[in-house]
């Protein structure tokens, strides 16, 4: 299967080089092709004729999207609508990550696909803007909305913690925001299992449970067999800490609820189970 990825050199599309590396892959990042040039994509696309395009480029500094808005925009908006658009040309599959900043944190349930998004940043609201645009062009198109996402690759929460506990006497780690971390890799095979669904449509994928940041870093230190004792601290205190203030607001409560996603048969291991893995690979290649 001839397949398309974009951001391939991000944490996602890295792992997805993994999962795919036995069909035809073609890798593309900033410099192979601008997803915000509309002109660009449809004549690569059409070039290449992919029969799955999976998006996995996006701007996801959250408290530089408040600062830069229009680049944030162009790349998680239109990029996304340029890419779906090109994919529906071409009669592809077309794979759209989306995030759990969708939803303002206000819930006491964890989130399902139907409740009503409202982001609290701006980084937030371009991501649901991208869903409506992919949604628009209408083609075959699965959205998956994910959260908290680590790999072995690239910087990610989970590299900083455990290189940070292995160092570190003491780590204070923010403990009023819940979430479920989510492993790249598991996603990535779950994008493969889909391709022999036709239930396309918007679907919630990320680790089985919640935790806050800071229960996921005492577990990240304690399989890391990292020292350090991990405390936990507010959000105001974190960036008081820093002098700063946290430029975007940040949902405090956004489980997903994957149930939907579960019914086709996708199975969303826990997300302990699934950080032991990541672990263990980082072990294996001597980063830790």
């Amino acid at each position: 299967m001839k397949i398309l990825i974009t951001g391939a050199n991000g944490q996602l599309g890295l792992t997805l080089q993994d999962v795919f590396a036995g069909d035809d892959v073609i890798l593309t990042d900033r410099d192979e092709l601008d997803i915000t040039n509309a002109e660009a994509v449809e004549n690569f696309v059409d070039v290449k004729k992919p029969e799955v395009i999976i998006n996995a480029a996006a701007y996801t500094a959250v408290d530089q999207a408040e600062i830069d808005k229009e680049l944030a925009r162009k790349i998680n908006v239109d990029g996304a609508k340029n890419m779906a658009a090109a994919a529906k040309n071409v009669d592809a599959i077309f794979f759209h990550v989306s995030t759990d900043f969708v939803f303002d944190g206000k819930k006491s349930t964890p989130y399902v696909e139907t409740d009503e998004p409202n982001p609290l940043s701006f980084y937030g609201q371009s991501k649901f803007d991208s869903e409506k645009a992919v949604a628009k062009v209408n083609g075959k198109y699965f959205i998956l909305r994910t959260a908290w996402l680590y790999s072995p690759f690239g910087k990610n929460f989970v590299k900083t913690i455990a290189k940070l506990g292995r160092e570190k006497d003491e780590l204070k780690v923010v403990s009023d925001q819940v979430g479920c971390p989510t492993y790249a890799y598991d996603l990535a095979i779950a994008m493969k299992q889909l391709l022999d669904k036709k239930d396309y449509g918007l679907y919630h994928f990320a680790g089985a449970g919640e935790c806050s940041w800071f229960e996921f870093a005492k577990e990240v230190v304690k399989l890391s067999d990292g020292k350090a004792k991990v405390l936990p601290q507010t959000s105001f205190e974190y960036a008081a800490g820093r002098g700063e203030t946290l430029t975007a607001e940040r949902p405090a409560h956004s489980p997903l609820n994957c149930e939907k996603i579960q019914k086709l048969g996708i199975k969303t291991p826990a997300w302990q189970e699934s950080l032991a893995k990541c672990i263990e690979i980082l072990k294996q290649n001597n980063e830790l």
